[in-house]
């Protein structure tokens, strides 16, 4: 299980004063470049990169659609992505694939997609259904992250996880059960087959995230012999 946390500036200034240095126990950073003006994302971009130079990179510009901080048409979010990817090689790029399916034949030749769906208000009835649309473009991840309101919604997840895995074993799944009571989701990311979990540094990018610190002692004490 990788640990990813976000880092999320709100302006050139911001994304200079970042220390790095509070991120090495991550696995995976991941820019959240929907804090910015859609004008000032490439003029952000090279104080990220070099700050995290030789780091994996995840990129993901979350649109309000799916619970972010942006509005874009699908044009502009197509033409974001492509500028970052060619330009600075990302090991990740996320792509809001249920918000953006008549822009998708536009992603197809990217081998570091993760393909996402995000829903901040429940875990839908029709779960399966949308992971299973993922997992059929195989992408180098699939990502899923939807709001817990009961115990029943994180067993599930963690099952329907778990089942996808077994049935896909080349595919990389990412699972995410948010809120309070998701976060059992978020720690046994190995046993449901979920290969990232995602962290914080200070400020959430998601509700039920857990502390680095935190999540990397619980991680300590699972890979315990």
């Amino acid at each position: 299980m990788k640990l990813v946390v976000s880092v999320m500036p709100r302006n050139f200034e911001e994304a200079q004063a970042i220390d790095a240095s509070r991120y090495q126990e991550a696995d995976v950073i991941e820019w959240r470049a929907d804090y910015l003006d859609k004008n000032d994302i490439l003029q952000v971009a090279p104080a990220i990169f070099e700050k995290f130079a030789g780091r994996e990179i995840l990129f993901t510009l979350r649109t309000r659609e799916q619970g972010g901080e942006i509005e874009l048409s699908g044009e502009e979010y197509v033409a974001i992505i492509h500028d970052i990817n060619n330009i600075y090689h990302p090991d990740y790029v996320d792509f809001e694939y249920f918000g953006h399916q008549d822009e998708f034949n536009q992603m197809m030749d990217y081998s570091n997609l993760v393909l996402s769906y995000h829903n901040f208000q429940e875990t839908p009835e029709n779960m399966m259904e949308i992971m299973s649309e993922l997992t059929s473009f195989t992408p180098k991840l699939v990502k899923v992250s939807v709001m817990a309101q009961t115990e029943q919604d994180v067993l599930d997840l963690m099952n329907y996880t778990r089942g996808f895995k077994t049935l896909n074993p080349e595919q990389e799944f990412v699972t995410i059960s948010m809120g309070k009571i998701g976060r059992i989701s978020r720690i046994a990311a190995d046993l449901t087959g979920s290969v990232w979990s995602y962290a914080s540094v200070g400020e959430e990018s998601a509700p039920g995230q857990i502390s680095l610190s935190s999540m990397h002692k619980i991680r300590e004490i699972l890979d315990e012999d």
